[in-house]
C-alpha cells in the first residue's frame, strides 16, 4: 500500500514538474516549413517570451522610484505590447485576400495561421530585447 501511495506521489510530482518547466524548444525554428507545426512553433515560444517579459517589466518597474512618471510609461508599454497582437491579423487576413475568417480553437488552424503567429513571435522577440537593454541600462 505504502509502495503504491509513494509511486502515485511519485507521478504526481512528475508531471507537475514538467508541465512547469515546459518550454518550446528553439531549435523548431530551423525547421519551418510553412504547415501547422510553424503555429506551435511559434505560439510557443511566443508564450515562453510572454513570460519571460513580465519578469522583466516586474525587474525593471521595481528600479524606478514610485512617483517617477516613467513608473507608468511602463506600465503602458506592457499594455500596448499585449493589444499590439491584434494587428497580426493584418498579416493573415493579407495572405487571404483580406477575408477575415473567424478564430478557430486549436488544434485547429486556419491555412495562413502561420503568418499570424510568426507576427506575434517576432513583436514579443523585439520587446523581449528592448526589455533586456532596459534593465541592462538600469544596473549600469
Amino acid at each position: 500500500m505504502q509502495a503504491i501511495k509513494f509511486c502515485a506521489i511519485t507521478l504526481l510530482i512528475f508531471f507537475i514538474s514538467n508541465s512547469y518547466a515546459a518550454t518550446t524548444n528553439p531549435e523548431c525554428l530551423n525547421h519551418l516549413g510553412g504547415a501547422f507545426a510553424d503555429v506551435e512553433c511559434y505560439n510557443g515560444l511566443s508564450n515562453d517570451l510572454i513570460e519571460e517579459n513580465k519578469i522583466l517589466i516586474n525587474k525593471i518597474s521595481s528600479t524606478i522610484p514610485a512617483e517617477n512618471p516613467n513608473k507608468n510609461l511602463l506600465k503602458q508599454y506592457a499594455h500596448q505590447q499585449k493589444e499590439s497582437k491584434k494587428y497580426c491579423q493584418l498579416s493573415r487576413d493579407s495572405l487571404n485576400a483580406w477575408v477575415t475568417e473567424k478564430p478557430a480553437s486549436n488544434p485547429r488552424y486556419f491555412y495562413y495561421d502561420a503568418a499570424y503567429y510568426q507576427c506575434v513571435y517576432d513583436n514579443n522577440k523585439y520587446s523581449n530585447g528592448f526589455l533586456k537593454e532596459i534593465l541592462k541600462n538600469t544596473t549600469q
